[in-house]
């Protein structure tokens, strides 16, 4: 089972990723996978996040 903050590393990397496809592409196409894949990363973050936050109230309680 993996932590939380397994669970943000992964998604931090994902996001560097599809942020470097976005970036560094060199085909004269448009492609919105590396958007997509950025979004999804993004929206993963903020979950995990919200979910932490969430997890860390709880057990101050």
């Amino acid at each position: 089972m993996l932590t939380t903050l397994d669970r943000l590393t992964i998604y931090s990397v994902l996001c560097f990723i599809a942020f470097c496809a976005l970036v560094l592409k060199t085909s004269v196409e448009p492609s919105a996978m590396p958007l997509l894949g950025l979004s999804a990363a993004i929206f993963g973050i903020w979950i995990e996040m919200r979910r932490w936050q969430d997890v860390s109230e709880e057990q101050e309680n």
